[in-house]
């Protein structure tokens, strides 16, 4: 009946503060469940209803001038209070996208957010419009506890690697900046000036300082300059390591305490007063980019100044420096990175030229009063995402158990377990508790106590006196993620090529990603695309018909599972073997629901086809870099098809992997995997040719390899799947997190790679117990 009766339990009555309404439990819930049940009858959900209740308190909490009674009106058409004079609210009410449905919007986009997420990565990806990004020197990241000075430039190294050539370049510049990897409201750049021989010192970074301040941040949460101001909060925590003048020991040590990523630049040269110009871009399913929005904002002695900029650049009557080159320079990185639909631009203006200062994929409205453009896109992803968003009782029963789950774990068990490790690791023990039929049920608990599956029993041997010297599957999924937050450059192979476009030889040609798009499968034609080749269905039937073979595999798919081998013979279409209509392949295509890339068909050499020539039989190769400078093979070995897997080469769905010497390049001792098992098949079941010879282009591939990974030094624990061609190697994939293979049989540098990497973990949660 509450519900109804709004106005007793009206968040606008009797307003009290926060502190004194937590104290009040049940009514402030029931208050809190008044303000949000018409909203969920709306269609909201209920996250969203609760988050823009929040919003409310919040704006009405604040002192704006504003009416309780304005307010109130606002609120019910789903605007804050600031709206009402930006939007001219009253004269114009239901114009401009109310604030809750923008909230609704969120997130704009998919996964490959994480491109330009933070400034390595886009430095990375954006390699081809390097020259308007900040000029990186250094990334600096947490290795082993300590702080790892890593280069930027993987590639020649032309400033060096380690914290000894960041000091060097330093003394040869005078002064660089050192800043967050990526936009924050409460971290600071700096800029790390060299005042003499062996002496350092801390300044005022003047277009962060422009930056927190246009943003409406307040202060540094890390704040590191000679004194402290007095507005700074209470329970503000002093740096040890801060001083007035640093020399290069007592530089490192202050470095080592920050708590986040960051990177060593070369400062914004500006001169006057800061000005960052924002626009918003579009990207329209993957074929067109428009820009929809201008605005600049700078500071005008304290306050904050924002202006409206038109598209031809007018800025009060005078047209923006360099104007046709950021329109140029922002459409160009726009349809370059097309995945991503929705976002805004943040350029500095510098002295003759300009810098992207970041990019933001989530970013909030405009200050002012937005562009009837960039309005009636907004509105038109409203009705879409209204038309094509469906709160089902299943979907909210999954998130339901989702969340449940993720309490289970948090609550109940090992800390620093992710959710989803869990989940495999209990779907498997209930796999193998009902499967496994040749252990008995002792030997399974026995087992799943110790973090064993019990088909390892035989696998590994195990006794109560050896099961220690093993890492345990359990062990395994706990230390997952083993890499750091750069892992995303490979965990999907559409941000693999754009990653690694300086080796793009090693990579398979790839030609398409096939995105959902609003309910629309689209299509985007990739770097590697012959001219003449259109980015639609026609253009991959055509680009088929010249290769006669293509791979449709997901793009963040592992195991080959999902893999389509696409073929053109004797004018049929053939998908994995089976005849198929240009319409049927349509239709497929358009039911996937993840992203899926069209690449280049690989051939293996013409030595290893012999043993079976209709899978790729790839080369695993696993690469540990725990120094972040000298990355050593730890394991090889080979998978290779039979007639049980069809065209990939898994081993554990019928495949063969046979042992390769890493020195030599020797492949022998070839198994299959019977009831769990390891079991000689020397000769190929399928061929009857002897398993047992050399792996061609060994040293080639084992050098390309390490250079790989020396121009990604930020990730320590990589897992590559190798084809083997006349020509040299390519790689297919590469696994952050790769299947253990003959645990037994690693290496004892490997065992120590996973115990340093276990003692590590515990000490992050203070266990004694791992």
């Amino acid at each position: 009946m509450y519900y109804n009766n709004i106005a007793i339990m009206d968040i606008y009555a009797d307003f009290v503060p926060q502190e004194r309404e937590q104290q009040m439990g049940v009514i402030s819930r029931i208050r809190r469940e008044a303000f949000i049940r018409p909203w969920l009858k709306k269609g909201y959900s209920r996250r969203l209803a609760n988050l823009y209740y929040k919003k409310v308190r919040a704006d009405l909490q604040e002192d704006n001038g504003v009416p309780v009674a304005d307010k109130k009106w606002a609120h019910s058409l789903g605007y804050l209070s600031g709206s009402i004079e930006k939007y001219d609210l009253k004269n114009t009410p239901g114009k401009y996208i109310s604030d809750v449905d923008y909230m609704y919007l969120k997130p704009f986009n998919n996964s490959f957010t994480k491109w330009v997420g933070d400034l390595v990565t886009e430095n990375r990806v954006l390699i081809n419009h390097r020259e308007h990004l900040p000029e990186l020197y250094f990334n600096i990241i947490e290795r082993e506890e300590k702080k790892v000075f890593l280069p930027i430039d993987t590639v020649d190294r032309k400033f060096g690697e380690n914290y000894d050539d960041f000091i060097r370049l330093l003394d040869e510049r005078g002064e660089l900046v050192i800043r967050p990897d990526r936009t924050s409201a409460n971290r600071c750049a700096y800029v790390i000036k060299r005042t003499g021989e062996d002496r350092y010192e801390l300044k005022e970074d003047t277009a962060c300082k422009a930056r927190m301040s246009i943003f409406g941040n307040q202060y540094d949460a890390a704040y590191l300059l000679s004194d402290y101001p007095d507005d700074l909060p209470e329970d503000f925590e002093k740096n040890p390591c801060k001083r007035e003048y640093y020399d290069k020991n007592s530089l490192y040590e202050l470095i080592s305490t920050f708590k986040y990523g960051y990177v060593i630049a070369e400062p914004y040269k500006i001169s006057g007063e800061p000005c960052l110009l924002r626009i918003y871009a579009a990207n329209e399913k993957l074929k067109e980019t428009k820009l929809l929005d201008y605005y600049c904002t700078d500071l005008d002695g304290e306050n904050v100044r924002c202006r409206a900029v038109t598209p031809s650049g007018e800025l009060d009557g005078r047209k923006i420096g360099c104007w046709d080159e950021i329109i140029k320079t922002v459409t160009g990185i726009a349809g370059y990175i097309s995945e991503i639909e929705y976002f805004t631009v943040s350029i500095m203006l510098t002295e003759g030229g300009f810098v992207i200062d970041s990019v933001d994929t989530n970013p909030d409205l405009p200050p002012i009063a937005h562009s009837d453009a960039l309005n009636s896109f907004l509105l038109d992803r409203l009705e879409k995402k209204r038309e094509t968003v469906v709160v089902t009782r299943e979907k909210w029963w999954t998130a339901f158990k989702d969340k449940r789950f993720k309490r289970f774990v948090r609550r109940c068990c090992r800390p620093g377990i992710r959710p989803y490790m869990q989940k495999l690791w209990m779907s498997s023990v209930w796999d193998d508790f009902r499967h496994n039929k040749g252990t008995t049920l002792s030997q399974k608990l026995w087992c799943y106590k110790r973090g064993f599956l019990s088909f390892r029993i035989k696998q590994y041997g195990l006794t109560k006196d050896n099961y220690k010297s093993f890492l345990s599957d359990y062990q395994y999924h706990w230390l997952n993620r083993i890499n750091n937050s750069y892992q995303i450059w490979i965990n999907d192979k559409t941000t693999t090529r754009y990653v690694f476009e300086p080796y793009k030889q090693y990579l398979a040609k790839y030609y398409y990603d096939i995105i959902k798009m609003e309910g629309e499968t689209c299509i985007k034609a990739l770097q590697d695309i012959p001219e003449g080749f259109d980015a639609s269905f026609d253009g991959i039937f055509a680009l088929l018909r010249r290769e006669k073979l293509l791979a449709l595999k997901p793009s963040s798919g592992t195991h080959g599972d999902g893999f389509y081998r696409m073929e053109y013979a004797d004018g049929k279409y053939l998908i994995n073997g089976d005849e198929m209509t240009e319409d049927e392949i349509k239709s497929m295509i358009e039911g996937f629901k993840s992203i899926y890339v069209i690449t280049e068909y690989l051939f293996m050499h013409k030595d290893l086809k012999k043993i079976y020539p209709y899978s790729v039989n790839t080369i695993r190769v696993a690469v540990v870099n725990q120094s972040a400078y000298e990355p050593k093979i730890m394991q090889t070995y080979m998978r290779i098809g039979s007639s049980s897997t069809g065209f990939t080469d898994n081993v554990g769905y019928g495949g063969i992997c046979a042992k390769i010497d890493i020195p030599t390049g020797r492949y022998y001792c070839a198994e299959k995997i019977i009831d769990h098992k390891f079991t000689p098949c020397p000769i190929h079941p399928d061929t009857g040719v002897e398993i047992e010879g050399i792996v061609p282009n060994w040293e080639l591939m084992k050098k390309g390899i390490t250079d790989i990974c020396r121009f990604m030094p930020e990730l320590e624990y990589l897992g590559f799947d190798i084809a083997i061609t006349d020509d040299g190697f390519k790689i297919i994939e590469i696994n952050i997190h790769q299947d253990l293979h003959k645990v037994a049989e690693h290496s004892e540098e490997f065992k120590a790679f996973f115990r340093d990497k276990l003692a590590l973990k515990a000490r992050q949660y203070d266990l004694k117990k791992y």
